[in-house]
């Protein structure tokens, strides 16, 4: 009797728990395409579960508003929402006040009564989005689509698990890939702002991966026939995923997915990383065989696995930012999976971009203000954060600590994994109890804007600090904040080295160009092709203001160019 007791209030108990998390939601996914060959943006539908809100509470669903890149194209059209009523009315929140979040927001005027049915068409994103920012947006490539499912997924809010499954309807000799795992029909459990998080490609794609397992290294890629580039650098890619996860405490048996995607858009190559995956945009002209794109992917790599600093006021990117800059070089180098002289090459990169930025000693209270203000800004905490690890893993080896950077973060994530809030407090208190006062000092001198200038050791024994002469970046006029092909120039300053070049207000840019690499050196010359008057003209100049100090280091004894 004792055990029939126990049987039936055990039953009782995982039917509370599945109810808890019974929540479903099924939706398929369609291309639209404008030919025979090329998607112009994809058809959503699926039906919310009966019992996805209870009798009396009203939906609102949720539409990322893709902050910074910023929506134009890519809205919803054609909604259409139904459930055992009939038509499921809903009124989009226009006011910002009502409306400050990350999300658009359409609210239901009635609500739920059985089972919701939700369709609607999203076109694709701008090839080059209206500002910077990470690649989550809805692109084509090839004959495929690839981002974020948060790019076209409009969604009610939801505090509980969910249970998705993604239905793509593909022509023969498609497949489909997410961070969730491969094929045309996957199904999973979620949380929503991870639902909205998961990357995806979905066409023809190439690949170096075994679909049959689960567990492991995949690399897939959209709208680049690359299967000789596949296949000549998977196994680098294999070793540095090895190299980073082992590092970094991560699982050996979790599935990980490297995403690619290729199509004519911005000419700066991009990452972004989700749980388990990372995605990363490379421009037609580039080859996952670059070094620069093998240190672009093992920066997106290590932002897998180390966790975030919590912060609602998007005051901790000098953490994961930093960290994955920083990290990136130095564990390939230590792994032998980059020379000494590519090595060299990256940090004096990272030395470049901290120091002739303008913004060196704006305050970390000020950044979030800053980010995406234009040119060079968003490289603040990128470049302040690199700095700063170098700086503290150097007055460690000088300290003769028994920890290194590396130890201190893993600290972290281990608190993390235990169910623990990591904060920028918790940096704070783990610096002053592990390593000393002296190291809790500076971090608050770094947060406060003081200029870094890390030791001779910073990044190894073998190395040593050298000044260099420099001057600060500076574009010379305020509009475009990127050269991208037909804006127009603005706000030119006058005796700016642009000016003097030549450059005038009303120029349309004729060609896109990658700044990256300017910010990088102390010394590249910029040349922009502008219209004027129906003709083409280039105008060459040095992008440089006021004299800035500055540092670059060199291997002992070599001499300092």
């Amino acid at each position: 009797m004792i055990f029939l007791r126990s049987t039936v209030v055990f039953f009782l108990l995982l039917g509370m728990m599945l109810k808890s998390y019974s929540q479903s939601a099924q939706i398929s996914l369609k291309f639209r395409y404008g030919n025979e060959v090329n998607p112009i943006g994809i058809d959503v539908k699926y039906t919310l579960s009966t019992d996805f809100s209870n009798s009396t509470e009203r939906l609102v669903f949720l539409y990322d508003k893709m902050y910074p890149l910023q929506r134009s194209s890519d809205t919803v059209s054609n909604l259409q929402v139904r459930d055992r009523l009939g038509l499921f009315p809903l009124k989009l929140q226009a006011s910002d006040k009502l409306n400050s979040s990350g999300f658009l927001k359409w609210s239901a005027l009635r609500a739920q009564d059985g089972p919701v049915t939700v369709s609607y068409f999203v076109p694709l994103a701008p090839r080059i989005a209206l500002r910077s920012g990470p690649v989550k947006d809805l692109q084509a490539a090839g004959d495929g689509m690839s981002g974020a499912i948060g790019s076209f997924l409009l969604f009610p809010d939801q505090s509980k698990k969910i249970n998705i499954t993604l239905h793509w309807i593909l022509n023969n000799g498609q497949e489909a890939v997410c961070s969730q795992g491969f094929g045309k029909n996957i199904s999973f459990q979620t949380s929503l702002d991870d639902l909205f998080e998961i990357q995806f490609l979905a066409g023809s794609l190439y690949a170096n991966a075994n679909n049959k397992i689960t567990t492991g290294f995949n690399m897939y890629g959209l709208g680049k026939e690359v299967n000789n580039e596949l296949s000549t650098s998977a196994d680098w890619y294999s070793k540095a995923y090895k190299t980073i996860r082992d590092s970094l405490n991560g699982s050996p048996t979790a599935p990980f997915y490297y995403f690619f995607r290729s199509y004519n858009g911005s000419p700066m190559s991009s990452g972004r990383a989700s749980y388990g995956s990372f995605m990363v945009y490379l421009p037609k002209k580039m080859s996952i065989n670059d070094e620069d794109i093998k240190i672009l992917s093992a920066h997106e790599m290590i932002h897998v696995f180390v966790s975030d600093l919590v912060d609602p006021d998007d005051l901790t990117d000098w953490y994961v930012e930093g960290i994955a800059d920083y990290l990136s070089v130095k564990l390939l180098y230590d792994g032998h999976l980059i020379d000494e002289k590519k090595y060299l090459e990256v940090i004096n990169d990272h030395a470049a971009v901290y120091y002739t930025n303008k913004l060196r000693n704006i305050p970390n209270q000020k950044i979030p203000e800053i980010m995406w203000s234009g040119t060079n800004a968003w490289t603040t905490p990128y470049s302040r954060g690199a700095m700063y690890f170098a700086d503290l893993e150097g007055k460690l080896k000088q300290h003769k600590a028994k920890l290194a950077v590396l130890s201190l973060v893993n600290i972290l994530d281990a608190m993390k994994k235990r169910g623990e809030k990591i904060t920028s407090d918790s940096w704070a208190n783990l610096l002053e109890k592990e390593v000393g006062t002296w190291a809790l000092a500076d971090y608050k001198n770094m947060l406060s804007g003081k200029l870094l200038i890390p030791a001779d050791n910073a990044f190894g024994e073998r190395f040593e600090r050298k000044p260099v002469k420099a001057s600060f970046f500076d574009l010379g006029f305020d509009y475009p904040k990127s050269i991208k092909a037909g804006e127009h120039i603005k706000n030119l300053r006058a005796n700016s080295p642009a000016a003097k070049a030549g450059l005038k207000a009303g120029d349309i840019i004729n060609n896109d160009v990658d700044l990256l690499p300017l910010y990088k050196s102390y010394s590249k010359s910029l040349t922009i092709a502008v219209r004027r008057n129906g003709k083409i003209i280039p105008i060459t100049y040095h992008p440089r203001s006021t004299s800035a100090s500055a540092y670059k280091w060199t291997a002992i004894n070599q001499v300092t160019q």
